[in-house]
This record gives structure tokens, sequence and C-alpha cells, in this order.
């Protein structure tokens, strides 16, 4: 199977991430949706957490963390917006302590949280 769902992280002042995913995993307390192909058209508050774009085996691809925010599932694409969105590969524990230095938020909180108790190979 091919990576058939479109992904966009929008911020407002850009476009974070556009590419394509076999599944995509969505954070929500209520229930964390998994998207996949041919999907009825959802739209989404989504809490502080993790986004994961999985392979056919559900293996994590990428994984961004984001803020909260809101998606909009439809034909195959889904569309986020949010406030804040890194990428996890270009982050360490030093970096979120920096971010959450220089301005204290949850969201910084949160990602400092999130990596130090972060498990090898999610």
């Amino acid at each position: 199977m091919a990576a058939d769902i479109e992904l966009k992280i929008y911020m407002p002042e850009r476009l974070a991430l556009s590419t394509k995913a076999y599944r995509i995993f969505l954070p929500s307390d209520d229930k964390p949706l998994t998207v996949i192909k041919g999907r009825a058209p959802t739209l989404m508050a989504l809490d502080m957490g993790s986004v994961r774009l999985l392979n056919e085996n559900n293996g994590v691809e990428e994984e961004w963390l984001i803020s909260g925010g809101a998606a909009d599932i439809h034909d195959d694409t889904c569309t986020i917006l949010t406030e804040s969105a890194l990428a996890r590969k270009e982050l360490t524990v030093e970096k979120a302590e920096a971010l959450y230095a220089d301005f204290p938020n949850p969201f910084y909180k949160w990602l400092c949280d999130y990596l130090k108790t972060e498990k090898p190979g999610r």
C-alpha cells in the first residue's frame, strides 16, 4: 500500500509540514484517532500531543509535537491548524528546556516532560 493520505500542518505564520503518510495518529483526550485512507469526513479538536505518521506496520515514520488545535479530514487529506508544531527529530530535552526558559507556557512545559519520559522506539 502507498502513502496516500496527504497531511498538512499549519501554524499562524507558516506551513510547517506538507507530506503524505500511510496512516496518521492524532492526539485527543476524548478519543485519539487514526486517519486511514477512505475515512469519513471529520472535524475534530486536537489536544497537546504527538501527531504520528505511521507506516503499513504501524511503525512511526515521523512525529510532530503540537500544542493542540483542530483537524479537518476529508478526501484523504488531513489538515491540522495549530499554534505551535515542532518536528520530534529536531528536539532534545535541552532545546525544550531552553524554549521553556525563554517563554514559559504549558506547551513548552509539556514538551520538557514528554521528552524526559518518552520511551525509546515509541
